[in-house]
Formats: structure tokens, C-alpha cells, sequence
């Protein structure tokens, strides 16, 4: 792999100095006319303020000025340009390696030089809806947009994360995403027209989670269903990760148990945070105690479910949250329901939404609901929320 040494570069987003350097990532020369592929979330500053920040590259030939020429936000890619210099370039690969398969991340993590870390290939994560590779190697910090390679030295894919915590569990972008995006064609740098494909890029993905997610989770005939205690709900489709956990109070005579899903590998927008997730989670709790106590109870758990919060005026990035307080009755429950949403500043019919539903049938045994949904439109929230409370019971049908 020495010889890829030189093709491997340390991508720096800075604010105009000579030695200022506020974002590190690393990236790869893929063409002889010096095209850079890197990751979306390393430059995502300069997509988000392009007047501020500036885009430069390092090899062992030097330091070198870098323009974007397109991004894939979705995917967490981007491709930066730098004129051509005396490198050859990575070769990318033609299909996946088998499972298996030994292979080779480089990346320059924190600037320090070049690293090369050894690991596995094992195919793709089996969860949510954007394609991820699945490796067994300790990617570092810094390494982000680096290639992923076969023994033959050519790309398969990029480095994109890690999970926190674990030892030697990283992921990758495949190289199919990259050859997608040297075809698609380059954007404008100015603040308006990358603020434009951003608002493009978000409403494909929107567009995605409505058909993927929402459409299952609030339609169709025959329903699978998971139980939690004595509730039944519809079981989310397969993309989702779920999991379930229960336990029992005893000083407080109470017994909670919990299923939670969420969507893996969601992208994440500079400023915004996540887009495209969808989070479910719902509590049943049993009381052997009093009903008061319970319910009391019951209404603090809900309110320690909250997560969107209050906004600085004019932040512009996401609207000061607007919150509704309704009872709720559907086909099967009764709820009180809270519903918030902050619209997304920059692009214009996006929210952020957040619902907690608590049931007020029962004395000693009641549920909280939770959903939550990023980047999505108000219509599709509403038809999501529909779907899920519609379709919550108890085993008993009452």
C-alpha cells in the first residue's frame, strides 16, 4: 500500500489562516485531473457557510487548494477538485469483495500521517435504509473519507463512522455511491445554490422515508404485530432496529417494560443533526399500588421523554417549537396526546416532530408512547402518528 501513500490526503476546512484548521478529515485522489473524494460530514461546515470557511488538502507533495464540486449528503460523500498533480490515482473497484475478504482502510487521523489499519469485510448492515459496508477494523478519528481497500489495492469504499464504544466495528460507504456521484453533475459554490441542493437532497430522502417507512407503519391490510406486556402495536418493517428491556420497582410496586426502534446510519445534516429518522418507543407500566400515585407517575415518565426543546429567537436553523396538548380517542384507545414541531429555517416544509401519547383508561396500568420523526414533512408526520395510535391496543382488544 505504499504506493498509495500520495493518493491518500488530509482534508482541512479552515477559516482563512495559514494554520487554521477547524474541520480534519481525510480523502483520496480518484482521477488524473485531480478529482478528491471525501466524506459529506468533513466539509459539511463549508456547504453550510461557504463565505466563512475554505476548502485545502495535504499530501506529501505539498498543501494544496481544494473547490467542492458536488455532495451527497444521503450517502455522506462529497467530491472536491485540486489541479492535477503528479500522482497516480486510486483505481476503484469493479464489484464488493466477498465476505470475508481481507482488506485495508488508510486515512490521515488528525493530521499525523498516514495510517493503515487492517480488517474484514463482512458485507452490509442488514438495518435502515442507506447502504452501509460492515467492517471489522478500529477505525481512528481523522480517518473519515479515507479509502477502503482490497488486496488487489483497489477502492471498495470509503470510511464513514464508527460506534461509539466498540473496539473494532467501523462502517463504509460503497464504492458504487462514489461512481454515482463522479456522474452526477457539480453544483454552485454560492451560499444560495448549496443551500439549494441541500433543500433537494433533503426532500429526496424525505420522499424515501415516506415510501420505506411511513407508508408501512400506517398502511395495509394484514398487519404484523409485537406485544409489549398486555399492549399490541404494529411491528415496524424490517429496517428498523428494535429491542426490548423490562423492570421491576419493587420499593414503588411498579413494572415497566419498554420497546424502543430507531433507524440505523441516519445522515446527518451540518447545524441540523440528524434527517431522515424515525424514532418509536412505547412503555407499559403495571402499578400494584395506588392509582393516583400511578398516574402521577405515569405523567412524569412522559415528561422526561421530551427531547425538543426551546430555541434562541432567530437561531436560523430551526424554528422555536410549537406544541399542542389534545385527548385523543381512536378505534381502540384513549390518549393525552403532546405534539410539537420545529420547521427547518433554511428549507422551507421540513420539521422536526415529536409526539408523547400517555393512555388515561386504565387505574393501575397505563402506556406512554413516543415518536419521533426528523426531516420530514408536516403531512407525512400526521399520517405517521395516525397510523401508530391508531393501531396500539391492549391484548384484550379494550
Amino acid at each position: 500500500m505504499e504506493r498509495a501513500r500520495d493518493s491518500v490526503f488530509t482534508v482541512e476546512v479552515h477559516s482563512g489562516s495559514s494554520d487554521a484548521r477547524d474541520v480534519l478529515g481525510s480523502g483520496y485522489l480518484v482521477s488524473d485531473t485531480g478529482l478528491v473524494v471525501t466524506n459529506y460530514h468533513v466539509v459539511g461546515s463549508y456547504i453550510d457557510d461557504p463565505k466563512r470557511y475554505q476548502l485545502r488538502v495535504r499530501n506529501g507533495q505539498g498543501v494544496h487548494a481544494a473547490r467542492l464540486l458536488r455532495f451527497d449528503l444521503i450517502n455522506d460523500l462529497a467530491l472536491l477538485e485540486i489541479a492535477p498533480i503528479a500522482v497516480r490515482p486510486l483505481t476503484l473497484a469493479q464489484r464488493d469483495p466477498e465476505r470475508g475478504s481481507s482488506i485495508v482502510s488508510l486515512g490521515n487521523p488528525e493530521g499525523l500521517g498516514l495510517s493503515l489499519i487492517e480488517g474484514v469485510f463482512n458485507g452490509y448492515a442488514e438495518k435502515g435504509f442507506v447502504d452501509r459496508q460492515l467492517l471489522s477494523m478500529p477505525l481512528n478519528s481523522g480517518m473519515s473519507g479515507g479509502p477502503i481497500m482490497n488486496r488487489a489495492g483497489e477502492v471498495i469504499g470509503t470510511n464513514v463512522s464508527v460506534i461509539w464504544r466498540a473496539n473494532s466495528l467501523s462502517f463504509g460507504v460503497p464504492v458504487a455511491k462514489v461512481k454515482a456521484l463522479l456522474a452526477a453533475p457539480s453544483v454552485s459554490t454560492d451560499a444560495a445554490s448549496l443551500r439549494a441542493d441541500v433543500s433537494r437532497q433533503l426532500a429526496a430522502l424525505e420522499h424515501e422515508t415516506r415510501a420505506r417507512v411511513v407508508e408501512k407503519l400506517s398502511h395495509g391490510d394484514a398487519v404484523a404485530t409485537v406485544a409489549v406486556g398486555e399492549l399490541s402495536l404494529r411491528r415496524p418493517p424490517a429496517l428498523f432496529d428494535c429491542w426490548n428491556t423490562s423492570h421491576v420497582y419493587e420499593d414503588e410496586g411498579v413494572t415497566k417494560r419498554h420497546y424502543g426502534c430507531n433507524l440505523q446510519f441516519t445522515p446527518r445534516v451540518e447545524k441540523i443533526g440528524e434527517v431522515g429518522s424515525v424514532e418509536l418507543g412505547i412503555e407499559e407500566l403495571t402499578s400494584r399500588g395506588n392509582a393516583y400515585g400511578f398516574y402521577g407517575a405515569l405523567g412524569t415518565q412522559a415528561e422526561h421523554s421530551h427531547r425538543i426543546k426551546a430555541q434562541e429567537p432567530n437561531n436560523g436553523i430551526l424554528s422555536a417549537p410549537h406544541c399542542e396538548v389534545e385527548r385523543i380517542r381512536t378505534r381502540y384507545m384513549a390518549f393525552k396526546v403532546n405534539t410539537c414541531l420545529s420547521a427547518y429555517v433554511k428549507h422551507p416544509g421540513l420539521f422536526n416532530g415529536e409526539l408523547i401519547a400517555t393512555t388515561v383508561s386504565r387505574p393501575r396500568h397505563g402506556a406512554v408512547l413516543t415518536l419521533r420523526a426528523s426531516g420530514i414533512t408536516l403531512d407525512s408526520f400526521l399520517a405517521l402518528t395516525r397510523g401508530v395510535l391508531g393501531d396500539v391496543r391492549w391484548g384484550d382488544g379494550q
